[in-house]
């Protein structure tokens, strides 16, 4: 048994940058516990939880498997690149060459559990063996499996300092084989002068596996019937680092639903991931964790947690957890639902579900043909579900379709979750507010009880022009003063200039409302100066923090104006109420002034919006 580097048989040459590699080089350790989670869910034995190791050791150079023929592949394309001056070339294997000659070699061993093994290591190609080892882009995934690129089994090598692996097996029809892969570059054999293929294989005459067991690491053996797959990464590159905390911090995030159902477990050196561990571990590496798996443990776990489920397009099941933040959570929602397929690995966290409700949420999809469709949305990294994957692509419109209706009936239950939400019991003691009932005509005009919606919405409201009543002016050399109530809508004089209005719109969603204030512009053509309805084409209201009495206002102004003005009122059954503000903030007009209900020094440009983020003394909606 040897390594064997093959000819290109004067075909393309390789360089350092393999784009497989390539592709995990940023986030190396996270990406190796993703893929390899991946795999070994997806090859999982039915009604087994799957176990998986990740452990460390240190191997002997003379130990190493053929090191001196590897050792002469390093050297030998060390030589090929510092002719062509490749710099990053010549670096990666003055690095590889170093390590190898001090005398150990480190490495770590993922081993997985309570999997079928790679299958097909005596066929040619078509087979989990063959397509692992050397296929490139081919997998023979489909359904509710993970991988669908083929280019996961190129994370190991991303963290091998050798770019060099090596797979071992027991597979459910009990065949034992390994073989070494080494991905390094072309370079000129000294026997022949031929230039190589760019990859190296250890193993038996013409590139094939052996058909035994791989026992590098002195502390293991894997056991008679006890079937899955063992990968060595040679030369480890993160050996002296902090490299299990990346490794748990990654399986918390991206598989927390299959570690909390029981479907997984894995070992990380001394620290055991399980359900059973997950509080302690969630706790603990909390700032590690980049991908919000404590929020999502936290609506895993809580009481409070409403569950939907449903048959999604007849696709099958998909089911739905949200929270709704209250006091006793310790951790703020921060409104995305954690979006999981049925292997147990999260895709992704979907967000701009709702700016207001403060909330958090987990879609687990089961259902065979939902998954499968998706599974072909889905980018290389398994990190996002992107329609224009779609094939052919004249369905690329019912894709974003489909993803749409994923979002909306997240939208829907959430809806339904705050309406139920928000009911509360009446306080017993505001009976004596409450009229008589003798005192209620019954005629004509009766008293019609009025009902308000319990629901928070936000309303995006286009307000046509009309003929309004008019208003009394009063001017006085530079200030304007404005007579109105509220609720008036001023009529724009016919003068040429800037100008402004006073109006009011409500909002009975939000409980308030606001008038566009006043202001005044210069005329050039005349010494007078108007005042002047400035209509708005639109305007939203929205609460950001109700317990802060935080509001975004946004509204269209019809026309262009100077020295604008924006009266803010809460609006009650009856009447309104000046809201008195204590801080305003438009980023684009940073020179605006507040005094009590008022926000002065506005410029608008007509068809532009302004958006004004404004604080006030109220602290409820």
């Amino acid at each position: 048994m040897k390594w064997n580097f093959p000819s290109n048989n004067k075909g393309d040459i390789i360089g350092i940058g393999h784009s497989g590699i390539e592709t995990y080089q940023g986030t190396p350790l996270k990406s190796l516990a993703r893929e390899i989670c991946q795999n070994s869910l997806d090859a999982a034995l039915e009604g087994k939880t799957v176990e998986i190791e990740f452990m460390p050791f240190v191997l002997d150079t003379d130990e190493f498997p053929d090191a001196e023929s590897l050792e002469k592949a390093f050297k030998a394309s060390l030589k090929f690149w510092s002719v062509q001056s490749v710099k990053k070339a010549t670096d990666f294997f003055e690095r590889a060459l170093k390590m190898i000659e001090c005398g150990s070699v480190p490495f770590l061993r993922i081993s997985d559990f309570n999997t079928t093994g790679l299958l097909g290591s005596k066929d040619e190609y078509n087979t989990p063996w063959c397509n692992l080892t050397k296929s490139s882009g081919a997998s023979d995934k489909a359904g509710t499996s993970g991988g669908s690129f083929g280019i996961g089994k190129f994370a190991p090598f991303a963290c091998s300092e050798f770019r060099t692996v090596f797979y071992s097996t027991l597979d459910i029809e009990n065949v034992t084989a390994f073989q070494g892969i080494s991905r390094i570059t072309s370079f000129r054999r000294e026997e022949d002068g031929d230039i190589t293929a760019g990859v190296g294989y250890y193993g038996n005459r013409d590139n094939q596996p052996v058909y035994s067991q791989l026992n590098l690491d002195p502390n293991f053996r894997r056991e008679k019937g006890q079937t899955g797959t063992d990968v060595y990464i040679a030369g480890f590159r993160f050996f002296s680092t902090d490299w299990k905390d990346s490794i748990i911090a990654s399986v918390l995030d991206g598989f927390l639903y299959a570690v909390y159902t029981n479907k997984l477990v894995v070992r990380v050196s001394d620290v055991v991931i399980n359900k059973e561990t997950l509080p302690l571990l969630i706790s603990e590496y909390q700032t590690s964790l980049t991908e919000n798996a404590d929020k999502y443990y936290t609506v895993l776990t809580s009481e409070d947690t409403v569950w939907c489920e449903d048959d999604f397009k007849n696709h099958g099941l998909i089911r739905l957890g949200l929270l709704l933040q209250t006091d006793k959570h310790q951790i703020e929602l921060h409104r995305k639902v954690a979006m999981i397929r049925k292997m147990g690995m999260k895709i992704m966290d979907k967000g701009n579900i709702s700016g207001i409700i403060p909330f958090a949420g987990v879609m687990i999809i089961e259902g065979e043909k939902i998954n499968d469709f998706l599974r072909n949305l889905e980018n290389p990294a398994h990190t996002k579900w992107e329609p224009e994957r779609m094939e052919p692509k004249e369905r690329i419109p019912y894709a974003r379709n489909y993803l749409k209706s994923l979002t909306d009936y997240i939208k829907d239950c959430l809806a339904k979750l705050v309406r139920e939400d928000d009911v509360e019991e009446i306080d017993p003691d505001v009976g004596e507010y409450l009229p008589d009932e003798s005192s209620i005509d019954s005629g004509e005009g009766a008293y019609k009880a009025e009902t308000l919606p319990d629901s928070i919405k936000s309303f995006e409201v286009t307000i046509p022009p009309r003929k309004s009543t008019r208003a009394s002016f009063s001017t006085n050399g530079e200030d304007s003063v404005m007579s109105y109530e509220p609720g008036d809508v001023i009529e724009e004089e016919p003068v040429s200039g800037a100008g402004h209005k006073n109006g009011e719109n409500r909002f009975g969603g939000y409980g308030a409302g606001f008038s566009e204030g006043e202001g005044q512009g210069e005329n050039p053509k005349e010494h007078n100066k108007s005042l002047t309805a400035v209509i708005p084409l639109k305007t939203r209201v929205v609460c950001l923090n109700k317990d802060a009495g935080e509001y975004s206002i946004t509204f269209v102004p019809v026309l262009s104006a100077e020295n604008g003005r924006i009266d803010l009122f809460l609006s009650a059954e009856s009447q309104n109420y000046e809201a008195m503000i204590i801080s305003a903030v438009c980023i684009s007009q940073p020179t605006i002034t507040v005094y009590k209900n008022h926000i002065s020094g506005l410029t608008f440009s007509a068809n532009v919006p302004v958006r004004i983020i404004v604080k006030i003394d109220y602290y409820d909606f």
